[in-house]
């Protein structure tokens, strides 16, 4: 069975590891979108000095306002040790930036008439429907569960609110279930992954708050379980080919595996090396299952097309994805009492709201919309300013916090008009 299963999964990847490479973007003259291009090349000799102090191996990073690529820049290494310089045709893993690409891929079928947002989710995963939430430990160290108080619903899920975790982000009794039954990682399929949760008990009471969760994870369960189709192949099919997205893709074939670039990090003595930890997925080999948590790989001209068609209103180059009534309700804070986040920050369908701008340390409009990714990848969407930034790198750990607010600083300051 574990064989017939790789097979079918080969064959739905098969399509996905062969880029065929775009032509060379065309950049705007800043000026004519409202910004300076003399402020414009502060962005890249920020990101140079970074990198002469050995802050990662190399930053590919784009800018677009009004709907004009005004910035797009290669710099330093995807291979530091053999200088492979990041070039148009370097890949990413973006990891976490996959998140946003489900949320559509949920609203598409939402628009479709497969669900709704109030559904609980046993009415589409009956394994679901005797679920338990922690309630602590006993004297002998026994998990004590309670039952609940509401079911989890799939606007839940497009929240992270349903009371799911993730297992490597917080350190609870839950959190290492869910490390001991492996289901961080692309080496089981999507029916392993709910048959083991409906058996963990939810670490909160749905809707009780926010928490980073394999929420998406269970979305590309239902996408498959609604359309009959292999997620891949779904994506590839309503999402990617629509949009001209020629460089995403799941895995990378060994002809391939060069234009992906080296995750870095630095040891004990401060020195840039490569990363040898554990990258949570195979991305050399089709995986038994793809993860819509975290598995693509990516270019930052790839997802700009993406980014572009939700500052469109769910429509790029002539192709409709999505109504703009769907976009504005996905990409609005759309958190429920009591659930709340910090820093003036809500959260969408999949994506991170900025709902109080005041709150910040860095310039920001509200109703700005973004997500990251583990290894260090971010972008924004800000629909007030028309503008797009994509910062794609490879580091671990996660420091995009940082780049996010360096990059916010340098884009809105080249921003005149």
């Amino acid at each position: 069975m574990r064989k017939s299963f790789l097979i079918t999964a080969l064959a739905a990847f098969v399509i996905w590891h062969a880029p065929a490479f775009a032509a060379p973007l065309k950049i705007a003259r800043p000026e004519s979108v409202g910004m300076s291009a003399v402020r414009l090349e502060n962005v890249a000799r920020r990101f140079r000095e970074l990198l002469d102090r050995e802050e990662s191996g190399g930053f590919q990073i784009l800018v677009s306002r009004r709907g004009k690529i005004v910035l797009y820049e290669n710099l330093g290494y995807a291979n530091v040790e053999q200088k492979i310089p990041v070039t148009d045709q370097t890949l990413f893993r973006i990891y976490s930036m996959t998140k946003p690409v489900m949320g559509v891929a949920m609203m598409m079928l939402y628009e479709d008439g497969y669900y709704s947002l109030s559904d609980p989710l046993s009415k589409h995963i009956p394994e679901f429907s005797n679920l338990q939430v922690y309630a602590g430990e006993d004297e002998a160290g026994n998990l004590i569960v309670e039952p609940l108080e509401r079911e989890p619903t799939i606007h839940d899920l497009l929240q992270h609110t349903a009371g799911f975790t993730y297992g490597v982000f917080t350190d609870t009794p839950v959190d290492r279930q869910y490390l001991d039954a492996g289901l961080i990682g692309n080496g089981n399929d999507l029916q392993y992954l709910i048959d083991t949760l409906a058996g963990i008990p939810l670490l909160y009471q749905p809707g009780e708050r926010w928490h980073y969760s394999v929420a998406v994870d269970i979305q590309g369960y239902l996408i498959e379980k609604w359309t009959g189709e292999k997620l891949s192949a779904f994506l590839e099919e309503r999402i990617f080919d629509p949009l001209g997205m020629d460089q995403t893709m799941g895995w990378v074939a060994p002809d391939k595996a060069p234009l992906l670039a080296n995750i870095y990090t630095h040891n004990g003595n401060g020195v840039r090396e490569p990363f040898t930890g554990d990258p949570h997925f195979d991305f050399f080999n089709p995986p038994h299952a793809f993860s819509g948590g975290a598995q693509l790989i990516s270019t930052s001209d790839d997802y700009w097309r993406f980014c572009q068609m939700l500052l469109n209103g769910g429509e790029f180059k002539g192709k409709r994805l999505l109504s703009p009534l769907t976009v504005e309700m996905m990409s609005q804070n759309r958190l429920r009492e009591p659930a709340s986040m910090s820093d003036g920050r809500g959260f969408g369908f999949n994506f991170d709201v900025i709902i109080d701008n005041t709150k910040l340390d860095y310039p920001a409009s509200n109703g700005e919309y973004s997500w990251a990714g583990l290894a260090s990848t971010i972008f924004w969407i800000d629909p007030e300013q028309e503008l797009i930034a994509i910062m794609l790198t490879q580091y671990m750990p996660y420091r995009g916090n940082s780049y996010s607010e360096l990059l916010h600083r340098l884009v809105r300051a080249a921003v005149i008009d």
